[in-house]
Order: C-alpha cells, then sequence, then structure tokens
C-alpha cells in the first residue's frame, strides 16, 4: 500500500529524512521500496529553508522557483512527488503520515490551527513528532482525538547520513497500529539504528541520543586538542582521533556489545600510560560529568513539556 508523507517544518532533521529515503529508493529492492511513501508534502517558513529541500534531491529534481510570493513549484523524484507549500493545513490534508518537525515553542501554535480548521478530518491520520517535550497526551489533547496513532521519535544529526540513532514509541488502536507499525518502523528505520522504548524514556532518549553528538564532540575536541598541545598537527590529530573514536565504537559492536569497562581494561597494562590517563581522567571528573551532563539534558527535556 503506496501512501504519502507531509512534513511540517521540513529544516535540518525533516530533510535528513528526506535524504535516508532517496537513498533507500536507490539501493534497496522494490518489495522493500513499497513500504516507503511514494508522495511527500514539505512546509517550510521560508524560502531559504525551502532551498534545502531542493538540495536534498538536487540530483533529479527541477530547480524550485521562487518569485515575490514565495511560490514553489511542484517536482518529482524517481517516481516520487514531493510538493513544497506554506499552508500547514493543506499538506496534512493531502496525508496519510504527518511527521511534526517543528521547533518545541512553535508546537502549540501548529497544532492549535489544525485542531481548529473543521475542513480537514484527523481521524485517519497517522502523526509522528520529532518534538522534544511534547507528549503524546499533549499533542492528542490539543487534535481532541485520544484515538489517533501518534508515535514519538527522537534521533540526532548523524540521521542525515544514515548513521542516526533512533527511539520510536508508538501508540493507537492496536488494528490501526498493526497496519501501519511495519511501514512506520522500515520507513523511520532509514536514518539509522532504530530501538523501540516506551514513551516514559524518551526525555532520557532526548539527552542521550538527540544532544549525544555534542557530548561526543565535546570529547573528540579535547582528543584534538590534547594532540596540537602535544605537538601534533590539526589535520592529523583530528583525524586520528576521529579514527580512534570510530573505531572504538565499532569494537563495541563487534564484540557483541561487551561492557565498556571490559574492553577499556583490555587496553590498561599495569604501570602503564593508559592508566595513568584514565586515572587524571577520574580525578577530574570527566566520567561523572559525562553522567551528570546527559542526566541535565534529560532534566531540560521534561521541563520543555511542562512549559506547555
Amino acid at each position: 500500500m503506496s501512501y504519502s508523507l507531509g512534513i511540517i517544518g521540513c529544516g535540518v532533521m525533516g530533510q535528513s529524512f528526506l535524504s535516508a529515503i532517496q537513498k533507500c529508493r536507490i539501493n534497496n529492492k522494490l518489495e522493500e521500496i513499497s513500504q516507503l511513501p511514494n508522495k511527500f508534502y514539505t512546509t517550510n517558513h521560508n524560502l531559504e529553508s525551502a532551498s534545502g529541500v531542493e538540495k536534498v534531491l538536487a540530483e533529479n529534481i527541477t530547480k524550485l522557483t521562487g518569485d515575490s510570493s514565495k511560490k514553489i513549484e511542484n517536482y518529482g523524484f524517481d517516481g516520487y512527488e514531493c510538493l513544497t507549500l506554506e499552508d500547514n493545513i493543506k499538506a496534512i490534508t493531502n496525508s496519510d503520515v504527518i511527521l511534526f518537525s517543528v521547533k518545541p515553542y512553535q508546537m502549540e501554535e501548529v497544532l492549535t490551527k489544525i485542531s481548529k480548521d473543521k475542513s480537514v478530518d484527523l481521524s485517519n491520520k497517522v502523526f509522528i513528532s520529532l518534538v522534544a517535550g511534547w507528549t503524546i497526551g499533549s499533542i492528542r489533547s490539543i487534535l481532541d482525538n485520544q484515538e489517533m496513532i501518534v508515535s514519538r521519535i527522537m534521533t540526532n544529526t548523524p540521521a542525515k547520513f544514515g548513521e542516526g540513532a533512533v527511539v520510536i514509541s508508538h501508540t493507537g488502536a492496536e488494528d490501526k497500529l498493526a497496519q501501519w507499525t511495519s511501514k512506520l518502523n522500515f520507513a523511520i528505520g532509514q536514518l539509522g539504528l532504530l530501538v523501540e522504548l516506551p514513551e516514559s524514556k524518551m526525555d532520557a532518549a532526548t539527552a542521550l541520543v538527540g544532544s549525544g553528538p555534542a557530548f561526543v564532540l565535546n570529547f573528540l575536541e579535547g582528543m584534538v586538542d590534547a594532540g596540537i598541545k602535544m605537538g601534533i598537527p590539526y589535520k592529523e590529530s583530528y583525524m586520528l582521533a576521529l579514527k580512534t573514536v570510530e573505531g572504538t565504537a565499532k569494537m563495541g559492536q563487534l564484540t557483541d556489545f561487551t561492557h565498556p569497562s571490559v574492553l577499556k581494561h583490555q587496553v590498561c597494562t599495569p604501570g602503564g600510560t593508559t592508566i595513568a590517563g584514565l586515572v587524571e581522567m577520574d580525578n577530574k571528573g570527566v566520567k561523572a560529568g559525562v553522567v551528570s551532563g546527559i542526566v541535565e539534558a534529560a532534566r531540560v527535556a521534561s521541563e520543555l513539556g511542562k512549559k506547555k
């Protein structure tokens, strides 16, 4: 069954999803492609954002024409149809599945306008939210529908390259969920590793997954700076640190997710350099700081929900 997807607020993450779908279309088998949407309706608040959609599909689409009214032309890609609009209601009306990818402070206004427009039949729509802090209950409350399928997802910027981590929570009537879960999981899984968790864990996922790349990059920056301080040129220091992080992550996967402490102590020799460095990092509170930072990010994520 083919279906259409509306992306409300098609910025960085929305465009990452489009990019992942594009790559899947090219690389996968026909039976897998049938699990993907074949029509897209994206909304952007300005022409600059809309031009990002053009870049995602740059190899196979016609150029967008932006006149003074910011009207954007219809275009197609490899059997897809994609229309970039400024009208959220029109996008939702034409879509089977709607992905919200707006900023948290914009979400209430977006949902309220949808709820007040009685021309839109929401009964058979499937909603997916990427918006931090917005619970499924909050979305249903404003849309005034407790039976619709609403899924929450949290991912991160590596999803742009199909290397993200994605946490998803599904809710809805069981008969409807049965029709949609596999399609939604396959489509969203194009962003990277997909893990299904209860919605109660979504604030933690926001911190661990959504904010995670910034934390990793902060540590990576420290490694690069250390290399530079010791005389290794910037480029070489960056390359070596980056490959060390990449290779270590790969090692964790290839050793069947052996606990990090086990792998860590395999590097250590008695009285050696590695244990000396680890003790110094512990003295500086590196690991405790990582834990505290992620927990604090989760606390802020939960506060975003309480502000509504």
